[in-house]
C-alpha cells in the first residue's frame, strides 16, 4: 500500500474536500486554488498510472483505489459545479449521464468481484479518454470565472466537452458490459 502511485491516489481523494469547500467559497482567490486543486489532482491521476506501470508499482489496493478516487473528483465537483450554477439546464443531462455510467460500471465490477472465477475489468483507451474529457470540461468550468470577463468562451468549451465525455462515457459503459456479457 506505501509505493508512491498510491500515495499520490490517497492525495488525490484527500483533496477532493479542499476543492469543493473552495469551489463553494466562490471568490476569485479560492476559485483560482480550487482550480490549482484540482489541476494537481487531475496530473496526480495520469502520473499515479504512469509510475504504477513503469516501475511496476500496481496493487491489489491501488487498482481498487485509484477509479474510485477518479468518480470521486469527478461526480463531487460535478455536483458542486451544478450547486454553483455552471451546469445547469439541460446541461445537467450529460453530468448525470456520466454519473449513470459510474454507477453502473461500479455495480458490474461489484457483480464481477462476487463471481467465483476471476473476471479482470480492465481500463480501455476509450475510458482512459472518457476520464481525460470529464476532467479537461471541469478544468474549463473552473477557469471560467478567473477568466469570465475576457474574451475566451470557457464556459462553453466545457459544456461542449461535458457532453463529449457523457457520449464517451456511455461508449466506453457499453463496451465494459460488453466485455462481460460475451
Amino acid at each position: 500500500m506505501k509505493n508512491l502511485p498510491n500515495i499520490l491516489t490517497i492525495l488525490r481523494i484527500i483533496l477532493i474536500p479542499i476543492i469543493l469547500l473552495l469551489i463553494v467559497l466562490d471568490t476569485n482567490n479560492t476559485n483560482f486554488l480550487a482550480l490549482t486543486g484540482f489541476i494537481i489532482a487531475s496530473l496526480s491521476d495520469y502520473l499515479d498510472g504512469y509510475l504504477a506501470r513503469k516501475y511496476n508499482f500496481t496493487s491489489n489496493f491501488g487498482t481498487m483505489l485509484d477509479p474510485i478516487a477518479d468518480k470521486l473528483l469527478v461526480i463531487l465537483v460535478g455536483s458542486i459545479l451544478s450547486y454553483r450554477g455552471d451546469i445547469n439546464g439541460i446541461h445537467l443531462i450529460p453530468f448525470l449521464l456520466i454519473v449513470s455510467r459510474e454507477i453502473f460500471i461500479s455495480g458490474i465490477r461489484e457483480y464481477l468481484a462476487q463471481l467465483d472465477k476471476k473476471i479482470s475489468l480492465p481500463v480501455s483507451k476509450l475510458g482512459k479518454y472518457k476520464t481525460a474529457a470529464q476532467m479537461m470540461a471541469l478544468f474549463c468550468l473552473l477557469l471560467n470565472p478567473l477568466v469570465a470577463n475576457n474574451l475566451f468562451f470557457t464556459a462553453e468549451l466545457g459544456i461542449l466537452i461535458l457532453w463529449i465525455a457523457s457520449i464517451l462515457s456511455l461508449l466506453s459503459g457499453y463496451q465494459y458490459y460488453r466485455g462481460i456479457s460475451n
